[in-house]
């Protein structure tokens, strides 16, 4: 019995009786309707090809689908975990937390994506002054929602942000500051932390910052204001949202600083030195003791560790798994084969033997922070040979009722069943097969997850995790291999990671729970001031269908104009608010379009700002340019320019109705909204770049306004490099150019006084 399928429910004679109505109104010349007529039989023979074509297009299983998908490199996402920025307060005594600390959000468990060493610090007070203001911003940083200018609305050259710590810094110490700022253009309504990750190296930043601390010279014993040595800096001189990490070359002295001038404190400053933002960075929040968090539980991880192969060899492992749970050691042969290594108290209890044993010492430090795995001096233990041949398998304590999968029969097409272990995502697991050797011991293989078996071969050591079944399958021997058959427990987990999905997306100040005692009795605060964000579940087949379908049209490649101004205002790291793309034409060329340049391309493009005629700077070019240029043809040469702006001035006598004869300004604003370089509000555009200024447009806009009875004297003025203006008065714009308004002057006659 076929199974019931979505199919058309159209039959042949629905078809037909459609097509026949769409004749009067598609052919209105075709009369004759009737069975004789050859365009009927064709509608009936179509009608008859569609019927069949739907019939069997329902009838294409899943698996076909999936396969058209692969053939054009689709593959139904995994599900994903959500992240979150992590703070920690109420410090009081250093401490350094390891990678993965385990935190909770309910019932939603996140780990730490690095290392993060805190110390008792806080920041005290917040300012920024310009030339012409000074302001302390303290407890604006307090509300993330609130966003305040880091050096004003102009952000000009000496302008200064001031941030103050509750104690002296000493030197060499290592300080990071999370700057959060408010997203700019296409992209203000997205929370920084939300956004895609941008390849940083790609971007030029606009302005150039410094950064001093006010310090003592340990040379000549003056205080003053000294350099900072940058280590890191995520935000691209605040280009970006990210880290600041700095340290002092000198210690820290306190100095008083205006408006915060009731007491000196523990300064550091920003100071704009080369000025060129298109938009002014506006800060949401600055952070102290801040990390990434992802939601998962890894119940068992696996590092790779190089060694040396010297003697008395030590590893170091700085993971919260390594701290706080068990610990395993596998060691790689001559053949690529993992041998477990045994764990001893100490080398020295010993007894001297031919053939020196496989073991290791593990070293656990009072600061929580890392584990110590050493390994003997060659007489009394085994030395690992160099290369990458050490693994560390870290887990909790109890994985080890879950890390047993089974025992291979050596059957073709075996499937094992993960009764206690949800893992959401296909990479989530890691497993290996053992084989028993002679001597009595399993030597195991590492095992490599594929989405299908189509392209194994008989000896690949492949397997495919089924998540949404909990089901572990391998190979029949023809696509993949098959496991070697066991007299006990041979298949087994090295890593396991659970969690993903969206109920990851948990709201601000949820993640504020530890997991592990020891951590929690430093009564150490964490919150989460953000939304976690990016969690999703798996992709079903039907989505995947419409991402493809989707993708398809997405422009990766820029060939013609649009593709061009496409991808140029999807730069990441530029906020660009308009663009044009002008075939043919270069910088510096006279007579366009007369003239033109073989092979060119100039891409112009208008940043998003705060003034009328937003500029971008050399940065903010070059970083679209860099942009396209991975994205353009190999015999197109683009050159990314800023716009020419000119100046228009409108000059009018208008004769209008008496109670209008005060109006004027209103039509002034007119003309601003009919002139302006940038889009407005509710999709309105603004001028087309090159588009000349003619009169006839200015006798419109003015003849809209209310009571307007005829325009008696118009002219128009224009200033700007590369205009002209005809003989008729019209103003005529170069291919880049783009209008603004100027001073209007707009006269108004009461039609009762001509």
């Amino acid at each position: 019995m076929l199974p019931r399928l979505p199919l058309d429910d159209r039959t042949y004679a629905e078809i037909v009786q459609q097509s026949r109505r769409l004749i009067p109104k598609r052919v209105p010349e075709w009369t004759d309707e009737n069975a004789h007529d050859p365009g009927i039989t064709f509608i009936e023979l179509f009608a008859w090809l569609t019927e069949m074509q739907r019939y069997f297009i329902g009838r294409v299983p899943e698996k076909n689908k999936r396969r058209f998908l692969d053939l054009l490199g689709v593959t139904p996402a995994d599900a994903s975990s959500s992240r979150a920025v992590i703070q920690f307060s109420n410090v009081n005594q250093p401490l350094t937390l390891p990678r993965g600390t385990k935190l909770m959000a309910e019932d939603q468990m996140f780990e730490t994506e690095a290392s993060i060493a805190l110390t008792p610090l806080a920041l005290d007070r917040i300012v920024t002054r310009t030339e012409r203001e000074a302001n302390d911003v303290t407890a604006t940083n307090d509300h993330a929602n609130v966003a305040f200018y880091a050096f004003g609305k102009d952000a000009k050259a000496a302008s200064k942000l001031y941030l103050s710590f509750d104690r002296e810094l000493e030197a060499q110490e290592q300080v990071t500051i999370n700057i959060k700022l408010q997203e700019t253009g296409a992209d203000s309504h997205q929370d920084s932390e939300q956004t895609l990750a941008v390849n940083r190296s790609a971007i030029s930043p606009s302005a150039r910052l410094s950064w001093k601390a006010y310090c003592l010279d340990d040379v000549t014993g003056a205080e003053g204001w000294m350099p900072v040595e940058i280590i890191e800096d995520e935000t691209l001189h605040l280009t970006l949202s990210g880290k600041l990490t700095f340290r002092l070359k000198s210690r820290m002295r306190s100095v008083t600083v205006h408006p915060a001038s009731e007491q000196a404190r523990n300064w550091i400053c920003a100071t704009v030195e080369e000025a060129g933002y298109e938009m002014p960075p506006r800060i949401r929040q600055l952070m102290l003791h801040t990390v990434a968090a992802k939601q998962k539980n890894t119940l068992s991880e696996m590092i790779e560790c190089p060694v040396k192969g010297e003697l008395n060899e030590e590893i170091q492992i700085e993971t919260y798994l390594a701290v706080f749970g068990q610990i395993r050691v596998q060691v790689r042969d001559a053949d690529g084969a993992w041998q477990y290594w045994q764990e001893a108290a100490s080398f020295d209890a010993l007894p001297q033997m031919d053939r020196p044993p496989n073991i290791y010492t593990v070293i656990r430090h009072e600061s929580l922070d890392r584990v110590t795995i050493r390994f003997s001096d060659g007489s009394s233990g085994a030395i690992p040979p160099p290369g990458e041949t050490v693994r560390v398998l870290a887990s909790e304590p109890d994985f080890d009722l879950y890390r047993q999968i089974g025992r291979s029969s050596g059957l073709p097409s075996q499937t094992f069943e993960l009764y206690h272990l949800s893992c959401k995502k296909r990479d989530a697991l890691r497993l290996q097969v053992g084989e028993l050797e002679p001597q009595g011991i399993y030597k195991w293989q590492d095992w490599t997850r594929v989405d299908d078996f189509d392209r194994s071969k008989p000896g690949d050591l492949h397997f495919v995790y089924d998540p949404v079944k909990r089901l572990i399958h391998f190979g029949n021997g023809e696509r993949g291999a098959i496991p070697a058959a066991g007299l006990d427990t041979n298949i087994m987990l090295t890593a396991c990671e659970l969690g993903g999905g969206d109920r990851g997306n948990v709201k601000p100040h949820l993640i504020s729970e530890w997991v592990n005692d020891t951590q929690r009795a430093f009564h150490i605060k964490v919150d989460n001031p953000g939304f976690a964000s990016g969690g999703a579940e798996a992709e079903t087949l039907p989505i995947t269908l419409q991402r493809a379908q989707a993708e398809l049209k997405h422009t990766f490649r820029a060939v013609t104009n649009e593709d061009y101004e496409t991808l140029a205002r999807a730069t990441p790291g530029a906020a660009v608010a308009r663009v044009h793309a002008i075939p043919l034409f270069k910088p510096g060329l006279a007579d366009y379009p007369r003239e033109t340049a073989a092979g060119q391309i100039s891409v112009v493009v208008v940043p998003y700002g705060l003034t009328d005629t937003p500029t971008p700077s050399a940065g903010f070019l070059q970083t679209v340019k860099r942009h396209l240029d991975t994205r353009r043809l190999v015999t197109t040469e683009v050159h990314v320019i800023p716009p020419v702006y000119i100046k228009v001035t409108v000059n009018a006598v208008v004769v209008v109705e008496p109670q209008f004869v005060d109006e004027g300004q209103r039509l002034v604003e007119q003309l601003k909204q009919l002139l302006r370089p940038l889009d407005g509000e509710h999709g309105a555009k603004g001028w087309a770049f090159g588009r000349s200024v003619y009169k006839g447009d200015i006798y419109s806009a003015l003849s809209m306004g209310s009571g307007v009875v005829y325009i008696q004297d118009l002219w128009i003025d224009a200033e700007g490099p590369h205009v002209r203006k005809s003989a008729g008065g019209d103003i005529i714009l170069p291919p880049h150019g783009l209008v603004f308004s100027g001073q209007h002057e707009i006269e108004l006659i009461s039609r009762t006084h001509l």
